[in-house]
């Protein structure tokens, strides 16, 4: 004969309830923390991928005995899609960056060989569709799908910038990057004063032939490397919402006369991230450092003036840089 025990086993619906309370209010304490680990990790890389792209600059130059330009071609007063290669610095250090059977697809290619435009060749289109994970910063969702189009050139003029993109459907094929060479407040613009802060990477024009044969040396004398921005990061476009541009990795450089600007009010026109307060950049000795937002996206003030300074190569200005340099 069995008798049945007066002690019930398990657990009531409220005790049940209690502990699913308290794993979700342990959940929510650590996954801050989780995030912030997270975001500190990608951090490092970003700054890895950014530094590996300065070193490949510094053994192009070892080669070459000058760093690759910014973009081979500039247009004259019109923009025309027909005139000019449009190959960007990344193209140019592929060798460089582990990438050399890629390089050697753009075949008829060269700084001083622009009768073959691969925006107009067909394999070359092909090829420049190819994803390449050092280009990516990891807190980006960079291949999202884009509702205007890929940039692969930036020229200035003037006060001017303008972008040359493909648009979409064909744009959303590019391979993208979240990382361009520093041309400086406008590149080599004919504008005087937005002028003294060229970059290291400007474009191969007939009024900046110097660019052709800018050594490490000069950024040295001048400026000196590691107070000169050489690779930074950007976002390309507004961080929130559908991706409307992107940059393409054939395009090479960008411009800091709009400043720096964070994830939602990005634009394809400045450097950016979607790192919390700061947008990383490699400088011309390859350290790696974040520089804060700040007011650099308003022109003329303090902050601006002080990004300017960085991001020239022969201004020879010396303003504290301790309020934007993180």
């Amino acid at each position: 004969m069995f008798r049945r025990s007066g002690k019930r086993k398990g657990f009531t619906l409220i005790e049940l309830l209690v502990v699913i309370a308290i794993i979700a209010l342990l959940m929510a304490l650590l996954l801050p923390a989780v995030q912030k680990v997270r975001e500190a990790a990608n951090k490092m890389l970003c700054a890895s991928n950014l530094r590996q792209i300065g070193i490949a600059n510094h053994n192009y130059h070892n080669d070459y005995l000058k760093f690759p330009a910014g973009q081979w071609g500039c247009p004259g007063p019109a923009f025309a899609w027909g005139d000019y290669n449009w190959a960007g610095m990344i193209y140019q250090v592929l060798p460089y960056m582990e990438q050399d059977n890629l390089y050697k697809q753009f075949t008829g290619m060269g700084a001083r060989n622009i009768g073959n435009w691969w925006n107009i060749n067909t394999l070359h289109l092909t090829w420049a569709q190819t994803r390449m994970k050092m280009l990516q910063c990891p807190s980006d969702t960079l291949y999202e799908p884009l509702t205007g189009g890929a940039f692969i050139v930036m020229w200035a003029n003037s006060n001017v910038l303008t972008g040359g993109y493909f648009a979409v459907p064909l744009g959303n094929d590019f391979g993208r990057t979240n990382y361009v060479g520093v041309g400086g407040a406008l590149m080599d613009t004919d504008n005087t004063f937005y002028g003294q802060w060229a970059g290291i990477f400007t474009a191969k024009s007939q009024v900046s032939r110097e660019v052709l044969e800018l050594t490490l040396g000069n950024v040295t004398v001048q400026d000196g490397t590691s107070n000169t921005l050489m690779i930074g990061e950007g976002l390309g476009a507004p961080g929130v919402g559908p991706r409307q541009w992107a940059w393409s990795w054939m395009m090479g450089v960008q411009v800091t006369a709009w400043g720096l600007r964070r994830t939602d009010n990005a634009q394809w026109n400045m450097f950016s991230s979607r790192h919390p307060a700061v947008v990383q950049f490699a400088f011309g000795d390859c350290s790696t450092r974040g520089i804060r937002r700040g007011a650099t996206d308003a022109f003329f003030t303090p902050d601006w003036y002080v990004l300017m300074q960085l991001s020239g190569r022969k201004d020879g200005q010396n303003l504290n840089t301790s309020a934007i340099l993180d």
